[in-house]
C-alpha cells in the first residue's frame, strides 16, 4: 500500500522502500564480514549469495538460499544479519507475514546494540505503510533510541512524528521534530520539522491553496464557497516569508481529512493535506 504523506515540502516525499537503499551498508556489513570465520565453506556461501542476491533484486533467490544458510546455523551473531535480509526480501517481493517474523525475529536476536536499530527501522516503515500507525511509533521510538546521531535518524524521526500525528497526539508529534531541528539541523527534513513546531497543529485540514498576496487567498476562498465549502485562510511563516494558506475543515482524524482531500480535489486537483 503506498501511503501518501502529509506535507508540503519535497523531503517528505517518500518513496515505497527508501529503506531498502541503505540495507547493506553500516555496521550489519561489517558483522557479517568479521564473524564469517566460524563458519564453513559452504555456509559462508550461502550467507553471501543469498545477500548478493538481494543486492541484484533477486528476492526469491535471496530468500531461498538465506532459508538454506538459517536451516544448517543457530546461535550464531549471522542468523539475525540473515534474518533482516530475508525479510527484507520478503516484504519487496510482497511477502508481509513473513517479512514481519523475519525483521522481529532479527530485532530480537541481533548481539549487538549497535545494530538492532535496523530490524526496527524497515518494522516500523512496513507497519507505517500498513497504516497500523501504534506499532508504527513503537518500534520507531525504539529505533530512534538506538541509531547514531546522522540519516536516517532524520527520516525515521519525521516518520515517527506523523504517527503520532494520525493517532491523535499532537503533542507527541513534536519531541521527534525537535531532535531533527536541534540534532540534525542540515536534513532535508529539518524545514518541515521547524514548520511543525511552529504551527503546533492540533488538527488535520485540507490546504487548497498558498498565496503571496491576500486577495489572491480571497478569491479562491470565494469560489471554493461557491460550491458548497467553507474554507478559510491561516498566515504561516515559510521559508522567511509570510503566506497566506488557504484551508478546508478540521479533522479530528486522518482517515476523515483523507475522506475530504478526495472531495476536494474535485475543485482543486492540487490539493494535499495539512500540516
Amino acid at each position: 500500500m503506498k501511503t501518501t504523506l502529509p506535507s508540503c515540502g519535497n523531503a517528505v516525499r517518500h518513496r515505497r522502500g527508501w529503506w531498502a537503499a541503505r540495507a547493506l551498508h553500516g555496521p550489519w556489513l561489517l558483522l557479517t564480514l568479521c564473524g564469517c570465520n566460524m563458519l564453513s565453506d559452504q555456509q559462508r556461501l550461502c550467507l553471501t549469495s543469498g545477500e548478493q542476491a538481494f543486492q541484484a533484486k533477486q528476492y526469491d533467490a535471496a530468500r531461498q538460499r538465506l532459508t538454506q544458510f538459517l536451516s544448517e546455523v543457530h546461535d550464531r551473531p549471522e542468523v539475525a544479519r540473515a534474518l533482516y535480509v530475508r525479510g527484507m526480501a520478503a516484504a519487496l517481493s510482497g511477502h508481509r507475514p513473513a517479512a514481519y517474523a523475519d525483521l522481529q525475529r532479527a530485532a530480537r536476536e541481533s548481539r549487538d546494540p549497535q545494530t538492532t536499530w535496523q530490524p526496527h527501522v524497515v518494522l516500523g516503515v512496513l507497519y507505517f505503510e500498513d497504516e497500523n500507525w501504534l506499532a508504527a511509533a513503537q518500534v520507531l521510538t525504539e529505533a530512534a533510541a538506538r541509531m547514531p546521531t546522522a540519516p536516517p535518524l532524520d527520516a525515521v524521526l519525521f516518520r515517527l512524528a506523523m504517527c503520532h500525528e494520525r493517532l491523535g497526539r499532537w503533542e507527541g508529534a513534536l519531541p521527534p521534530c525537535r531532535r531533527i531541528a536541534a540534532e540534525l539541523p542540515r536534513s532535508p527534513y529539518a524545514d518541515d520539522a521547524a514548520r511543525r513546531l511552529q504551527l503546533r497543529a492540533s488538527c488535520f485540514a485540507v490546504q487548497c491553496g498558498v498565496f503571496t498576496r491576500a486577495d489572491n487567498a480571497s478569491a479562491l476562498v470565494a469560489r471554493l464557497g461557491q460550491v458548497g465549502f467553507k474554507p478559510y485562510v491561516r498566515q504561516e511563516p515559510r521559508g522567511g516569508n509570510t503566506y497566506h494558506v488557504v484551508l478546508e475543515g478540521r479533522y479530528a482524524s486522518y482517515a476523515q481529512a483523507l475522506q475530504a482531500l478526495a472531495h476536494v480535489k474535485g475543485y482543486v486537483p492540487e490539493a494535499v493535506l495539512w500540516p
